[in-house]
């Protein structure tokens, strides 16, 4: 009987999952070390995926964890084609509410972000394609940016076709 209910629960959790999963075109996560996030940038390249000529929206995925010690972060994304820069934005997020309580996704301490980056961008037909993703974070008075970013686990891209 409880073997039963066991695998049910399973079936549906599964089920669940596989139907709210939306399906995006590209999706790529870096895992961090206990050292957190460099200020190097995580290269990510899309010149093996083949985009149809639509738009698209970029996400970028940060998981943190309790250790992260700031309410937000900021981020530099760049698109490059080749070694040519096609866009570029610094972005800063709200990682968590005014009274310290973590925002994202998670049932344990891990909480994941998906942060709006760009929308209805065509993507080059050119290659070789990289996105890069890197912090800008510093100490508040401290003019030298913090090298590694604890807490925060992992960093990731997300490339979805934009439903018109």
């Amino acid at each position: 009987m409880f073997q039963r209910i066991k695998c049910s629960i399973i079936f549906l959790l599964l089920l669940v999952v596989i139907s709210c999963n939306k399906k995006s075109d590209f999706t790529s996560y870096y895992t961090l070390g206990i050292e957190g996030m460099s200020s190097k940038p995580y290269v990510f390249e899309l010149s093996n995926i083949s985009f149809e000529s639509k738009p698209y929206n970029f996400f970028v995925h940060l998981r943190n964890d309790n250790s992260y010690a700031f309410n937000n972060i900021f981020l530099i994304c760049s698109l490059k084609v080749a070694d040519e820069l096609v866009l570029q934005d610094t972005l800063e997020y709200a990682m968590a509410r005014p009274d310290g309580t973590w925002l994202g996704d998670g049932f344990t301490e891990v909480k994941e972000s998906k942060l709006w980056w760009k929308e209805g961008i065509f993507i080059p037909e050119s290659k070789p394609l990289v996105v890069e993703i890197s912090h800008a974070m510093r100490n508040s008075g401290n003019i030298k940016g913090i090298s590694n970013l604890e807490g925060i686990v992992s960093v990731g891209l997300n490339v979805e076709a934009l439903d018109k």
